[in-house]
């Protein structure tokens, strides 16, 4: 993953995982889709609850750490654009946490 960020291929990638994701078939529950992964961080996308009114999100992004067995953060999301700037986020929070990580092992 490169250190700069190009929004539009940001976009792009949140894209192709929302169609990946609602290829899912939705009796399957807990559906997600990795978007990235960042030492035992991963980003992912996933299914919010089915509720019927215009306030539900598209879908979820979350970041989970893989090491702790727990998610870090994690937001809805009503437009793929918008998502945009929160996967950035998470990007920089998994990067800190590795690196943060790696210093501790040295």
């Amino acid at each position: 993953m490169s250190n700069t960020s190009n929004p539009a291929l940001t976009e792009l990638r949140i894209a192709i995982a929302y169609v990946k994701l609602s290829s899912i078939p939705e009796d399957i529950s807990q559906a997600s889709v990795s978007l990235a992964s960042i030492g035992d961080c991963e980003i992912r996308m996933f299914r919010g609850p089915e509720v019927d009114f215009d306030g539900t999100p598209l879908f979820w992004l979350e970041l989970f750490d893989h090491s702790t067995k727990t998610s870090l953060d994690g937001i809805g999301c009503h437009k793929i654009k918008d998502a945009a700037p929160i996967f950035e986020d998470f990007i920089s929070q998994a990067d800190r946490l590795k690196h943060t990580r790696s210093g501790r092992r040295r």
